[in-house]
């Protein structure tokens, strides 16, 4: 598949990166948290990797496989240096909802939902300059 560039790629790589910069410090915090739904915790590990691998998958689709590794690593350190802090700890469960987040956003880049942020950067940037983004 060839990949087209995005007219706003600054502004998508931007967001990107402010939500990874969001997951480690919502990974790290000091959150006190009664989580009170069984499951819950588990969901949001889902979510926020599928959700990253999803936009990364988008932004730079060339690099789906570099992302994948890259966020597999991600989680791991991050479980990693939770065990580390006084107020965290290591779940390996947790390090499967991430597995499970990136290879759901996998199975969905696959699919013509791939298409939704060049779709809307094609809407958003008409009659921007590619070459200034």
């Amino acid at each position: 598949m060839r990949a087209s560039r995005l007219a706003l790629s600054r502004l998508w790589t931007g967001i990107g990166v402010l939500m990874l910069v969001a997951v480690v410090v919502l990974s790290l915090a000091d959150i006190h948290q009664a989580v009170t739904v069984q499951g819950l915790d588990k969901l949001s590990h889902i979510a926020a990797y599928a959700a990253l691998m999803y936009w990364w998958g988008m932004v730079r689709p060339r690099s789906r496989p570099a992302w994948g590794a890259g966020l597999m690593i991600l989680g791991a350190g991050l479980e990693l240096t939770q065990s580390m802090t006084p107020y965290r700890m290591m779940e390996w469960t947790d390090l499967a909802a991430n597995l499970a987040g990136i290879a759901l956003a996998l199975l969905l880049l696959r699919t013509p939902a791939s298409r939704l942020l060049p779709i809307i950067d094609r809407k958003l940037g008409n009659g921007t300059d590619p070459g200034v983004s």
